[in-house]
């Protein structure tokens, strides 16, 4: 991997003019004043330099003497933690995981100025990938790690000792590519770039795929999970709702996706209900669908992911015309406090973290869930970017497979088996037994996939849903289509 040109930063920010280079620049370098803050002569810290063409930090005169024994495992999860923190927004936190020597020269202002500088360019930050203990040399270790931020891959060096992270700067950045999957005929169909109404204020950007040549085909409108997610569900390199409405469209069925209300358009989501960014939209979008002359009326379907699979029989209470829900990974169909707290101890338990550490996770985990539960949110306060008070009132209050079991449109619910956000035991056994008497119910539960329905075969965590490799599975596909053609 490289440092980007010039060129190819103003296409990562997608700015024609200088701005923008410059401020990634700066924060590059300001990265580099923590690597070589106290190194000044009088100064006996033992701060090494790391150098800002990325090559690994040599060994000074005035290096402070080994500390033996530096664990790399326990390296890598410290450098990891000090990422995530940044990323999560943590300044004090991550600050004072620092040496005191470097902490006095680099202000948990200068750490928040050089991440919000990092994010123009790159994108917000959505996880680290994997890390790489690379030598201990005079008593700090090097580790490399890789992050997925939105827009693109950054690599970071951290020079840590036991005491404390002495430096750390970015050192590569990487753009994301994307290929189509195997089962995708491009010649099957064509797209076109639309433009839904959500609100006089706000318009939705979408993409049509039509199959090529025929008329009178179903149709199937892509329904979001949680987030200000885009139309084709990008995470880093991969892009599951593009590869699922390309799999489709190869088939013979049209599929409108769509910007999320959320991720187009300026939204207050401490005012806003499950209604307001998720079922209003996409009972919209069906319209607009259903009203296209190339598309069968009475042959339009639901199609959604995580929470727009659980709001999916909520849209159909709103449009009674629809032909048919496919409900991918539905969650939650319990408590969404107990939801949030099942995903942060599965998470707890992919990490190496000490007793305490693992303790103060937890901690933290249960406040969130039971702000959730409770309610008690202040008025101006989002919890885990999706929403305040008003959205996790709105989905307490949704009962999603009790609504569902009231349906008489035909449904088809697929589960990844490790699926670690919608679990196979905690929520799909819950829609399983709601409609265990429903005859238009069918239910499949895939070996391997995980939520973004990827095969794997380690315990899913979000930094696979990165892995270039990663594919949204074409018997998923497969048998969506013949859901459709079933019900059409």
């Amino acid at each position: 991997m490289k440092l980007p040109s010039s060129a190819e930063i103003s296409d990562l920010t997608g700015s024609n003019g200088g701005a923008e280079r410059r401020t990634f620049l700066r924060s590059v370098g300001v990265l580099s004043v923590a690597a070589i803050a106290g190194c000044s002569d009088d100064d006996d810290s033992g701060s090494s330099p790391v150098s800002t063409t990325g090559e690994s930090p040599e060994p000074t005169e005035s290096s402070a003497p080994a500390t033996p024994d530096l664990d790399p495992a326990a390296a890598e999860r410290r450098a990891r933690d000090f990422l995530t923190l940044q990323g999560e927004g943590s300044f004090e936190t991550a600050h004072g995981r620092l040496l005191p020597s470097t902490a006095t020269e680099f202000s948990v202002t200068d750490m928040e100025n050089s991440w919000r500088q990092i994010v123009t360019a790159s994108g917000e930050f959505e996880s680290v990938v994997e890390s790489e203990y690379r030598e201990e040399t005079d008593g700090a270790a090097l580790v490399t790690v890789e992050t997925a931020f939105a827009r693109v891959r950054n690599t970071f060096q951290v020079v840590l000792t036991r005491e404390g992270v002495r430096s750390y700067q970015l050192t590569a950045q990487e753009g994301y590519s994307w290929e189509r999957p195997s089962y995708v005929d491009t010649s099957a169909f064509t797209e076109t770039t639309v433009t839904i109404d959500a609100t006089a204020s706000c318009e939705l950007g979408g993409t049509l795929a039509l199959p090529s040549g025929e008329t009178q085909v179903p149709g199937a409108v892509i329904v979001h999970g949680s987030g200000p997610i885009d139309r084709d569900g990008t995470f880093g390199p991969n892009k599951p709702y593009k590869e699922l409405a390309w799999g489709l469209a190869s088939r013979g069925i049209a599929v409108l996706r769509y910007d999320k209300r959320s991720n187009a358009c300026a939204v207050d989501l401490a005012d806003v209900t499950v209604d307001d960014v998720t079922t209003n939209d996409a009972v919209t979008a069906v319209e607009w669908l259903r009203s296209r002359a190339e598309v069968a009326a009475d042959s339009v379907f639901a199609v959604g992911h995580s929470l727009g699979g659980a709001l999916a029989p909520r849209i159909a209470t709103r449009d009674d015309r629809l032909a048919g829900l496919v409900m991918l990974a539905p969650g939650p169909a319990r408590s969404l406090a107990e939801t949030v707290l099942d995903q942060r101890r599965h998470l707890i338990e992919q990490q190496d973290l000490s007793g305490s550490e693992r303790e103060e996770a937890l901690a933290d985990a249960r406040d969130v869930a039971e702000q959730i539960r409770s309610l008690d949110i202040g008025d101006d306060e989002v919890l885990l970017g999706l929403g305040g008070r008003e959205y996790f009132r709105s989905l307490a209050e949704y009962d999603g497979p009790e609504t569902a079991a009231e349906s008489e449109v035909p449904l088809f619910v697929a589960q990844g088996d490790r699926d670690y956000q919608v679990t196979p035991d905690g929520d799909f056994s819950i829609w399983r037994e709601a409609l265990s008497d429903e005859s238009n119910a069918r239910f499949e539960r895939y070996d391997g996939l995980n939520h973004l329905f990827q095969d794997g075969t380690r315990p899913s965590t979000g930094a696979e849903y990165y892995d270039p490799d990663a594919v949204f599975a074409r018997r998923v596909v497969e048998d969506i289509t013949a859901f459709v053609e079933r019900h059409e």
